[in-house]
């Protein structure tokens, strides 16, 4: 009789019952079976196991589904927004609009108009003027920048263009209304509240 402590490996039970093993080995491991009820058991249940898989008739799940699975568990990606320090509302500390015409122009003329603005450490020097029936915007930053963009946004209307390395900007000529302007250097971004550009 063989000494029951030495049972198979679990690997060479699951070759028996796959019928993987030469007829040699299945021999030598019938004989230790029949002795051995622990490993008799381990391998009537790997063969339950096998069949069971084997006479599956389960369907997969649609691809779909088990892609919206798996996107219920991954982490949403979000992108960073900008903190208050970083997105900036420019307020309005002068409109030359709103001073006196100089002695000799009438007040119905269209003359470039002057508006600074304050934001954080900077102030913002914004220049409309009328050019052939349309409006020249142009401007600069004053307080340490780098370069950057500057956008106009109108009624169906956006414009687009480079702050210089000394913190300029001017802007294609666009038509009358009201407008918006966002100025983004160095990581902040100054938003100009809406203006009106009218002869």
């Amino acid at each position: 009789m063989k000494n029951k402590t030495q049972h198979i490996t679990f690997e060479k039970l699951a070759e028996l019952a796959e019928h993987r093993q030469t007829p040699e080995m299945s021999d030598a491991m019938s004989s230790h079976l029949s002795d051995c009820s622990e490993c008799a058991t381990q391998l009537a249940r790997l063969e339950q196991l096998i069949n069971l898989m084997q006479s599956d008739t389960a369907l997969d799940a649609p691809a779909h589904l088990v892609s919206r699975t798996i996107n219920l568990f991954r982490p949403l990606k979000s992108e960073p927004k900008p903190s208050i320090a970083e997105r900036l509302m420019a307020v309005l500390s002068f409109d030359s609009r709103q001073l006196s015409p100089a002695f000799g122009v009438r007040s119905g003329q269209s003359v470039a108009r002057q508006l600074l603005f304050s934001v954080g450490e900077h102030d913002l020097d914004l220049r409309v003027a009328p050019d052939d029936g349309a409006w020249v915007v142009s401007g600069q930053v004053l307080g340490e920048c780098t370069s950057g963009q500057v956008e106009l946004r109108g009624a169906g209307v956006t414009e687009r263009a480079e702050v210089s390395e000394l913190c300029e900007f001017v802007l294609p000529r666009v038509p009358s209304g009201k407008y918006s302007l966002v100025i983004i250097f160095s990581g902040t971004e100054i938003e100009v509240p809406e203006f009106e550009l009218k002869a």
